[in-house]
């Protein structure tokens, strides 16, 4: 992750996100990054599934069906042949290691499941336990949403501040609405479910008002808690202009308090780097759309918009 420190400009923020080197802009560099890495394979498929942090291969007790080559950097589930079984084996690896509290990272069961694909195909080849979307640094979905107020003064944003009993960004400020997508779930079914539960929207208003706004796409370093690892991270972004007697309200106790916000002070809150780092992507989208960032007022414009739509494309090095 880049060393630069608060008021952040606005490539700085995506630099601080989107973190993982690009192949293309320097080969050698990025070779040098996967030292630190193994691949994450499935025998019968010749690519990638994601990439595993080396400190990750020592810490995790890996059963028989697990192959290591040193030098390759290669990790190899070796056995199953159908989603099934695989999906068996991935629970079973992580549950022992969950279970034996010898890995930090697996310490939190997330009790909800997520898809596995194949990058090139589609495929879906297993199902995984949220604890290991971090450690496996495979492709994550998650579906986030804008609330916003336009008042005498211009557009209001309703942003959370995370409650401090949060596992990850404690008391540090929020998305209005997020979270991650599982298995099976339809992107908009995940973000109204999020909003009833999270800010106590109507699930019948937020189907009338909603609006999808596409996606963000981007490479980190790091998991939520900050250990070096990799996140592929694609977001699934939405937005609702609420009427002012449309007031959100906490909901299932992962925020911790809820402010309507000028742009300018949420601009100021990113720059001093008071947000869950993935959300100054949420929050930059919002600001392209809305025309109140541009290609006149912002120097890094287009690199900007180019790094909030990453694409995933894993393959050996």
């Amino acid at each position: 992750m880049p060393d630069a420190q608060p008021p952040f400009t606005k490539l700085q923020l995506v630099e601080r996100v989107d973190s993982w080197p690009y192949f293309t802009k320097d080969p050698e560099a990025y070779r040098r990054h996967m030292l630190d890495y193994h691949y994450f394979l499935i025998e019968g498929y010749d690519r990638p599934f994601g990439y595993v942090h080396s400190h990750f291969i020592s810490e995790v007790s890996w059963p028989e069906y697990w192959k290591i080559d040193a030098e390759k950097r290669f990790l190899t589930l070796t056995t199953g042949t159908d989603f099934d079984t695989r999906s068996r084996l991935v629970y079973e690896t992580l549950r022992k290691n969950h279970e034996s509290q010898s890995v930090p990272a697996l310490r939190y069961w997330a009790k909800e499941e997520f898809p596995v694909y194949d990058t090139l195909t589609g495929e879906l080849v297993l199902n995984m336990d949220g604890c290991g979307t971090d450690m496996f640094g495979i492709v994550s979905f998650s579906v986030h949403m804008t609330g916003w107020v336009m008042t005498a003064e211009g557009i209001k944003i309703w942003v959370p501040r995370r409650a401090k009993e949060k596992m990850s960004f404690p008391g540090m400020l929020d998305n209005t609405v997020g979270g991650s997508l599982a298995a099976g779930e339809k992107p908009i079914d995940g973000i109204v479910r999020e909003c009833e539960e999270e800010i106590c929207l109507d699930p019948e208003y937020t189907r009338a008002n909603i609006r999808a706004c596409g996606t963000n796409s981007f490479q980190l370093t790091v998991t939520d808690l900050l250990e070096p690892a990799c996140q592929h991270q694609v977001q699934y972004l939405y937005e609702i202009e609420l009427r002012q007697d449309v007031v959100p309200k906490i909901g299932d106790g992962e925020v911790g308090e809820l402010n309507l916000l000028s742009l300018e002070e949420v601009v100021e809150a990113m720059r001093q780097g008071e947000f869950k780092l993935t959300c100054n992507m949420t929050y930059l989208a919002f600001f392209i759309r809305h025309g109140y960032i541009t290609a006149e007022n912002e120097p890094d414009f287009v690199q900007i918009c180019s790094r909030l739509n990453r694409y995933h494309d894993l393959f050996i090095a």
